[in-house]
């Protein structure tokens, strides 16, 4: 039997923390001894609208259970906004432990022959841009402490969502930026996760109605997703890399595999038609853990003996400033 999981002396920035799951994440995690920073601008279902209320709500919640808290309310789609809630969370704590990214916002779903690119570029400015400055900010913070944990929230339109287009391509950015920090952070005792979670929570709420809509909104209970977060971000936890699928209290994996293939290095068009079954096969995977290792598996499959590391990316010099 695991003992109780204890957070004592860590702290923890969970964002969109006022509402639904994130209010959920943060209640357990400041129950279980951290600190938290609960990050909440208060936006309306669709990203618009500024509310200091539900984080003050939350934080509210905390110390009257015994906790520590304080709120965060400013704008995450905006880069200062985002890299400002990791230095509000160390200038009151002192250091960042967990970061927990669920802010996010729905822009209700349209045909794709009407959708356009302002409507991505919301989307992505509250998903991985926010998540890119947040972790690129507490980055050196937790390199330094040589502990850290990440967990970002995707969803299932990682496999794709029919007449929410942008929704979809937003939350699947998320797959290569968590998988490639994964590696990056191994030599720091730093750990990236991404859920893709269900809970009954506003977003949730703008589903059509249907008789799936009432079972999932009285089936997938916020505070079910809350215990695979406390877990990941758990200083005994060592998995990285993972995408979780999270709710109603089931919790499985979602893998990235490639098929064994087809090969010919005469390859023609008819080719490939004639052998797709065997590209398409169900059997034989390979899980490649990142890109490095797909090359690896690639080369394998083509006969090449690797003698050394695969290195897919060439370093480039840091980006300096120039003074004028």
């Amino acid at each position: 039997m695991i003992d109780e999981l204890r957070f004592d002396g860590r702290v923890a920035l969970v964002t969109g923390g006022g509402r639904g799951m994130g209010r959920a994440h943060a209640m357990l995690l400041a129950s279980r001894g951290a600190r938290v920073v609960v990050s909440d601008t208060g936006t309306d279902l669709f990203g618009t609208g500024h509310d200091p209320g539900p984080a003050a709500e939350t934080v509210d919640a905390i110390r009257r259970l015994g906790g520590d808290a304080v709120p965060y309310v400013e704008d995450l789609t905006d880069e200062g906004g985002a890299r400002g809630a990791v230095r509000a969370t160390i200038d009151a704590y002192g250091r960042i432990d967990v970061l927990v990214h669920n802010a996010g916002f729905t822009l209700g779903g349209m045909a794709f022959e009407n959708e356009s690119l302002e409507r991505l570029d919301k989307l992505l400015a509250i998903n991985t841009r926010a998540a890119y400055a947040l972790v690129q900010e507490a980055w050196p913070v937790m390199q330094r402490q040589q502990h850290g944990r990440i967990v970002l929230a995707a969803s299932t339109a990682i496999y794709g969502l029919a007449g929410s287009i942008p929704y979809s391509t937003a939350k699947a950015s998320f797959i290569g930026f968590t998988r490639g920090l994964a590696r990056e952070g191994e030599a720091f005792g730093i750990t990236v996760n991404l859920l893709e979670p269900a809970g009954a929570t506003r977003m949730a709420e703008n589903m059509a109605h249907s008789e799936f809509r009432d079972w999932f909104l009285a089936t997938m209970r916020p505070e079910l997703v809350s215990p695979v977060v406390a877990a990941l971000v758990h200083s005994t936890c060592s998995v990285t890399g993972e995408m979780l699928v999270v709710g109603g209290g089931r919790v499985a994996r979602t893998v990235m595999a490639e098929t064994l293939g087809y090969l010919s290095t005469n390859l023609t068009p008819e080719d490939v038609l004639e052998h797709l079954p065997e590209v398409l096969s169900e059997t034989d995977y390979t899980y490649p853990i990142d890109a490095a290792d797909a090359g690896a598996i690639a080369a394998a499959v083509l006969g090449y003996d690797l003698t050394e590391p695969v290195l897919m990316a060439a370093a480039v010099p840091p980006h300096r400033e120039h003074s004028t």
